[in-house]
């Protein structure tokens, strides 16, 4: 079982390039590619699908989403409108009718040997998260119902901060009830968040978590006490989640870009390059 996450592409109206710097349009086509490339067995999304929460934003994703070849879900983040999005993706059989357009969109699915919860964190105007009594609430009977079965908890906001001075401090409040549903349950086997822009590894209730990158725009790594939120030019990238087969699961980072292919070194117990050679002139 292979699940790739993207997360925080910023989707723009068509007309729009976000903070002049980023085509998130081209970004997320980029994305698909590279997904499609890994073939996995399902894609989450894990919050920031449109950078205003507009219309025309999940619009233009939904065109360009057509050529994922995994099925597709997602959950909210900070720049999200729930109204919005729940009218653009209300056609997907994960989207939750029940309750009013703004209500909260968590869900939970099997996906083969995992049980996959996704939980909304946002709180609507605001940049940091919470979870609150009535989330943390689903959240316990979610885990319930998935009984001893391997479980991944998608959320948007990481239930740690970054380290990074430029960023938001706590980014989600809630995290140390959270940290004892999961501390409870030895079945949650990772936990995967996005809104930091940059591929994080922690712990919550002793479970890894997981950040995955910006699929558009890495922030900079700077850790000085006056440092900016800074937009970086490294690569995006994405996030691939393998199960293996004895329940654990592994989670590998994918920079999306161009450069050359890869050159195969071994196959089958033969090699296929040599141990070194002379260096040329040109280095």
């Amino acid at each position: 079982m292979l699940i790739a996450q993207i997360s925080d592409t910023h989707m723009l109206p068509p007309d729009e390039i976000a903070y002049g710097l980023v085509d998130t349009a081209a970004a997320l086509e980029r994305a698909v590619e590279a997904i499609n490339a890994a073939k996995p067995d399902l894609v989450i999304h894990t919050g920031d699908f449109a950078h205003h929460g507009a219309p025309e934003a999940y619009a233009l994703a939904q065109d360009i989403l057509t050529a994922l070849e995994a099925p597709l879900y997602a959950i909210p983040g900070n720049h999200d409108d729930r109204t919005n999005m729940r009218a653009a993706f209300r056609s997907r059989d994960w989207m939750p009718t029940d309750g009013p357009d703004d209500a909260f969109i968590h869900y939970a699915f099997d996906a083969g040997p995992v049980r996959v919860i996704a939980l909304d964190t946002t709180i609507p105007g605001e940049v940091d998260g919470e979870l609150c009594k009535d989330r943390l609430a689903w959240l316990a009977a979610a885990l319930d119902e998935a009984g001893d079965r391997p479980t991944l908890i998608a959320l948007h906001h990481p239930p740690f901060t970054s380290g990074l001075p430029g960023f938001s401090g706590q980014a989600l409040g809630g995290a140390e009830d959270l940290a004892a549903l999961v501390r409870a349950r030895p079945n949650v086997v990772r936990l995967i968040g996005g809104h930091i822009h940059r591929n994080i590894v922690g712990t919550c209730g002793g479970a890894p978590c997981v950040v995955g990158p910006s699929a558009s725009y890495p922030f900079a790594f700077d850790t000085a006490p006056d440092a900016a939120l800074s937009v970086s030019f490294e690569p995006p990238g994405v996030a691939m989640h393998l199960q293996q087969p004895d329940g654990s699961m592994l989670s590998h980072t994918v920079p999306i870009g161009d450069w050359r292919a890869p050159a195969a070194m071994r196959r089958g117990g033969k090699r296929l390059l040599p141990g070194s050679t002379k260096r040329t002139a040109d280095g």
